[in-house]
């Protein structure tokens, strides 16, 4: 089994996970010619307060991208106590993974990097990898622009909270989501969503 050595790892809420960042995952694992990228459901981040429980996010993710060999999952923020830190947990990653980790970000979240723990630490841990988002451009400014990587990952205008809210209203969310992600929220009726919708 050949050594891996760039590892990308893409974390958020993934509440619920959708087609929007199985495109983008796949486009950045190309672009950087990543060797694979590790998805990391959040555990209990300190910039988010509200959000389904941390299994059944972690499962609808498992469920997402389980076609996919490049793709993998991690646990990590399940075992980490109280508020879970992306340099904390990236420090925790690179005892477990070989290679070099480059973090996958938004550039909503490039934007915010300054406030987020010890950041300077953070770039001593990983490369980071810059996407764009819908009404959002990516600024090359501050302490650490020069640092980053730009993707040019198609814009995807898909988020979790349309999701979750075309499901509380009965709305079909099939083509949102992958077939094995639609058919868990249905079965567990997620979001009180009905289980009259298509399959």
């Amino acid at each position: 089994m050949k050594e891996i050595k760039k590892v990308g790892v893409f974390g958020g809420l993934f509440d619920p996970p959708h087609i929007g960042h199985l495109i983008v995952a796949q486009f950045v694992l190309d672009e950087f010619r990543l060797g694979k990228i590790v998805f990391v459901p959040a555990g209990n981040p300190p910039h988010k307060h509200k959000f389904s429980p941390y299994d059944t996010r972690y499962k609808m993710t498992e469920l997402a991208i389980r076609s996919n060999q490049e793709f993998s999952i991690s646990d990590i923020e399940k075992e980490i106590p109280g508020k879970t830190y992306t340099v904390e947990v990236l420090k925790n990653l690179k005892q477990q993974i070989k290679g070099m980790i480059y973090l996958i970000i938004g550039c909503d979240q490039w934007e915010e990097i300054s406030t987020w723990k010890t950041p300077e630490e953070l770039f001593k841990c990983c490369k980071i990898i810059v996407m764009p988002r819908s009404r959002h451009s990516i600024k090359k400014v501050g302490r650490f622009c020069k640092k980053i990587l730009i993707s040019h990952a198609p814009l995807i205008d898909i988020s979790s909270s349309l999701i979750r809210k075309r499901a509380k209203q009965g709305k079909n969310i099939a083509y949102l989501v992958p077939p094995l992600v639609h058919r868990y929220i249905k079965r567990k009726k997620l979001w009180n969503m009905g289980s009259n919708l298509a399959s």
